[in-house]
């Protein structure tokens, strides 16, 4: 199988990362997951992740629409795609304000969450 990408995912919420990280491996991409953007941090360098599936809405440590900026200086070149709950404009605005190459909403469908990674990682 060709090496379709890295996907960190960053959410703190168990049962999200866990089937997040079901669906992505099912569709080929090799998957780390942290709960917290210090966590995403430290997996950075070994993990190498080409592509960051980002909650925004993080308890305790930065939220990830403030960490975006910083993951992006230790990755040049790094997508990230804000993936959350909150109302679908009020995170259109976050992703506009903080540079995310997309933003989708967790209700999203499956096949158009990985359609999206897909195009994502496919861009120079």
């Amino acid at each position: 199988m060709s090496r379709k990408g890295n996907i960190l995912v960053v959410d703190d919420e168990e049962s999200i990362l866990t089937m997040t990280k079901d669906l992505l491996k099912k569709a080929g991409f090799r998957v780390a997951t942290a709960t917290n953007t210090i966590g995403a941090g430290y997996m950075l360098k070994d993990f190498d992740p080409d592509l960051i599936l980002l909650d925004i809405m993080l308890p305790g440590s930065l939220s990830g629409n403030q960490a975006s900026d910083t993951l992006r200086t230790f990755i040049p070149g790094l997508k990230i795609v804000f993936y959350s709950g909150i109302d679908e404009q009020q995170l259109k605005e976050l992703g506009d304000r903080h540079g995310a190459d997309a933003c989708v909403s967790k209700g999203t469908r499956p096949t158009e969450l990985i359609k999206i990674i897909e195009r994502l990682l496919s861009e120079p």
